[in-house]
């Protein structure tokens, strides 16, 4: 009941501070009205001060008075004797003003000055004082913290520990996450800039979309904006109202979902998009222009988003990526395929490292849809033990494809499988800038019994993980050990063309209307075990952005139906490497162990010398 009281007096404390007078906003190094979960501190019970330094030469405190400063705490259970101070010397210095404050409040702990206090050119500090009284698990770190580095974010003192007896500042740690309310000097009332313009696509004079970040940089919450947008020499303006205002706070950012309408003309062109004016009045920011490249298609497209994820055995944390793409698969069958491409450490299902190069990232688990930001497979972009990857794979989803994408396969041997695409593209162009690539998935992959290569780490049983809740992670949370010995793996890639895309695999024109079909190869690995729960998937990829925009899925059939194949295949004879993948003369490295396909199916083993 306390927490509660105490939260609800933060939120009215809140709501009065953005209710204060015109002109006036709060500023800080932290950008936000929530607190950040980012703490400092050196677990002991013991005084603090803390402060940063504000430089009074530049906007937007130049010139501006402090009236009001919020404090933030996690909790303040422990928390006693917190006074606010302002100084223009640390150490020497008289201080301009001091606060005691009575009863600090958990959240913002909004402290109003007696007297609004200038801010002088060479600057001034603003800090505050408090003693925990007992340590918990919040009071040991009680400074609340923001990630962003900046020189005079954070100045220190506990006289009870050595390191940091005299005042010590830092840019390590980031800053302090206190906020001053702001008046006066050249601050602006209505003031955003354009950040940037998710990727996006669009159908030619259709309504739609488009999702910009903007930040709010005025006196002003900003309730509605209006707007211009370009495609090439076609403009239009607009206007939209947010569900919620975005809060006077210097720097914090907003999201908007902006309608447009398509352009008259199809192709690659360039969207800019400008904020001419905020809540009814002209926008005083100097940035107001975003830009992005967007393709306008003469139709809709099937899209569907293709995760590839990063994993491996060892790794005791992927099994979230089991129950991740597990529960995709369900909310999305026809939209969502999973790429699993297990890597180092002994992971028997490694069969290449190539695929680093395209995740690029040392995080396990981790995964791009359709190759854009690294994410997580069950968390998403939000660590709380709840599933979010969704939003990730529907702010992918949405990026309409530029063609449809359909796939066929046959088995044309005992593990050589033939694929054949279909690419439908939605407008016109001379010269065309996408790649095609292949790739083999198998489903049900199991280890050797007492094979400890094929068993999964698993760290979800651990009582310190038991904030993963839902039900897809409970197998995990309630296993016995660390170790899980008989897992099932699916979607594992087990061969694969270069995945970056095939050179040469789609080459213009492209017309609307007329298909362009590619044929490819590959055979299976050692890593396969039954060849009846493989799948051929083929990816199509845009090579100015190398974003995957558009993939296909499909069985393979027993037979083969394809009775063209152009010269990727079928020659007299065919080298792949140990990946599967079809090899050119040129790339067959010195050395390098390769198996050869003849005229007549049969195979053999080579060495290159």
């Amino acid at each position: 009941m306390k927490k509660y009281l105490l939260s609800f007096t933060t939120m009215m404390l809140t709501a009065a501070a953005f209710a204060q007078g015109e002109g006036s906003l709060w500023w800080g190094f932290h950008h936000d009205t929530s607190l950040t979960d980012s703490h400092l501190g050196v677990s002991k019970a013991t005084v603090y001060e803390a402060a940063i330094h504000v430089d009074g030469s530049a906007a937007p405190t130049q010139g501006t008075r402090i009236e009001a400063v919020r404090l933030p705490f996690s909790s303040t259970e422990h928390i006693d004797s917190l006074t606010l101070w302002l100084t223009s010397d640390l150490e020497e210095g008289q201080r301009l003003t001091t606060v005691n404050v009575e009863q600090p409040t958990e959240g913002w702990t909004m402290v109003t000055l007696p007297q609004p206090v200038s801010i002088p050119a060479e600057g001034l500090y603003v800090g505050y004082t408090f003693k925990v009284t007992e340590l918990d698990g919040l009071s040991e770190r009680p400074l609340v913290m923001t990630d962003e580095a900046a020189d005079g974010g954070l100045w220190l003192r506990v006289k009870s520990v050595k390191q940091y007896r005299e005042w010590y500042t830092t840019r390590r740690y980031g800053a302090l996450a206190l906020q001053l309310r702001l008046t006066g000097g050249s601050l602006q009332a209505c003031s955003a800039s354009a950040d940037a313009i998710r990727q996006t696509n669009v159908v030619r004079t259709t309504d739609d979309t488009v999702e910009l970040m903007f930040t709010n940089y005025g006196t002003e919450p900003i309730s509605t904006l209006e707007y211009s947008y370009a495609f090439g020499q076609e403009t239009r303006t607009g206007s939209y109202s947010l569900p919620q205002p975005v809060p006077d706070v210097y720097g914090m950012q907003g999201y908007a979902v902006l309608p447009i309408v398509g352009p008259e003309a199809t192709g690659r062109m360039d969207l800019q998009l400008t904020l001419t004016g905020v809540n009814g009045q002209p926008n005083a920011c100097d940035a107001p222009t975003a830009q992005t490249g967007v393709v306008s298609l003469q139709h809709r497209c099937h899209h569907r988003t293709v995760m590839e994820e990063y994993t491996g055995t060892w790794c005791s944390m992927c099994p979230r990526g089991f129950a991740g793409i597990a529960r995709l698969k369900r909310m999305y069958p026809d939209d969502f395929i999973a790429l699993s491409i297990h890597v180092l450490n002994g992971d028997p299902m490694d069969v290449y490292y190539d695929y680093y190069y395209v995740i690029n990232t040392t995080q396990f688990p981790s995964c791009r849809f359709d190759r854009g930001d690294v994410t997580d497979p069950y968390d998403g972009d939000l660590p709380d033990g709840h599933f979010h990857a969704d939003e990730n794979f529907r702010q992918a989803n949405r990026v309409l494809a530029p063609a449809d994408l359909k796939l066929e396969a046959h088995w044309t041997g005992d593990s050589t499988c033939t694929m054949r695409s279909s690419t439908d593209f939605a407008y016109d162009a001379d010269h065309c800038d996408y790649k095609l690539a292949y790739v083999l998935i198998e489903d049900s992959l199991r280890g050797p019994e007492g094979d400890h290569s094929w068993h999964q780490m698993n760290s979800f049983s651990n009582p310190v993980m038991n904030y993963y809740v839902e039900d897809d992670m409970q197998p995990y949370v309630n296993a016995e050990g660390t170790m899980l010995d008989d897992v099932s793996y699916n979607d594992v890639v087990i061969a694969m063309s270069d995945v970056r895309g095939i050179d040469g695999s789609l080459q213009g024109p492209q017309r609307v209307g007329q298909t362009m079909t590619h044929d490819y190869e590959l055979r299976l690995t050692p890593v396969s075990q039954h060849r009846d729960n493989v799948k051929a998937v083929c990816l199509l990829i845009d090579a100015q952005t190398k974003r995957v925009v558009n993939a296909a899925i499909s069985t393979i059939d027993a037979t083969a139906g394809i009775s063209h194949m152009d010269s990727n295949v079928l020659k007299a004879e065919q080298h792949y490497d140990l990946l599967g993948r079809l090899t050119a003369p040129a790339a067959r490295s010195y050395g390098r162990l390769s198996i050869v396909r003849q005229a007549d199916g049969t195979v053999r083993k080579l060495l290159n010398k």
